[in-house]
């Protein structure tokens, strides 16, 4: 109990006392789980959203109030990253705790994933095509473009459309003719027709093999 010099409570002072301890519990939990670090040495976006979404991933699992997360994300900072963080609280020291969640991995990106980058970001998916890469993984790069530039598509539909265009010639032709109208739809089509054309290759395979036994 917090007293004052006329040795009466102070009420404000338990509740100040109260929150330091809750939010000293908060942190001694969130580190059990081995939250993973981030030390900022290099200038990759897929390492900051690779980060950002461990932490949200945890924050989901302990129920993590939206006060604490900016505090428990900066304990997961180191090296270079911990001093970026130090040079933001010395900028902006007087609305430093009214920095919410959402604030906080904007200034990471805007630090870790500049628009120089943003630009060759946003370039690599223009040009982006499944090649020789499965259908899993095309879609894995391709989303993983879009989560660190979500502007790159404007709505679902254009994110159909740009997914669809970068499919393999043969997967494209039957997708296209489906006329599917949303992501989900197209990602499962060509899965199914890459089954399809995987399963007819190794069947031919089969009786290729089968055929020339035949013959000798």
């Amino acid at each position: 109990m917090v007293a004052t010099d006329s040795g009466t409570s102070n009420p404000d002072g338990v509740a100040v006392e109260a929150e330091r301890e809750r939010a000293l519990a908060a942190v001694v939990m969130f580190k059990k789980f081995n939250p993973p670090m981030f030390d900022g040495k290099k200038i990759e976006p897929w390492m900051v959203e690779s980060w950002i979404d461990s932490m949200e991933t945890l924050f989901k699992d302990l129920y993590t109030l939206e006060k604490d997360k900016v505090h428990l994300a900066t304990h997961c900072l180191e090296k270079s990253a911990k001093v970026w963080w130090k040079r933001v609280k010395r900028n902006q020291a007087s609305n430093l705790s009214s920095i919410v969640w959402k604030e906080f991995w904007g200034l990471m990106f805007s630090n870790y994933f500049p628009d120089s980058e943003k630009k060759k970001v946003q370039n690599q998916f223009r040009k982006l095509r499944q090649g020789n890469h499965s259908v899993g993984e095309y879609e894995r790069e391709f989303s993983q473009i879009i989560d660190c530039v979500p502007d790159v598509v404007w709505d679902d539909k254009d994110r159909t459309d740009w997914f669809e265009r970068g499919l393999r010639p043969k997967i494209y032709k039957v997708v296209r003719i489906l006329k599917l109208t949303t992501f989900a739809e197209v990602l499962d089509q060509a899965l199914w027709v890459e089954h399809g054309n995987a399963y007819v290759r190794v069947e031919c395979e089969s009786f290729e093999k089968e055929r020339d036994k035949g013959k000798k």
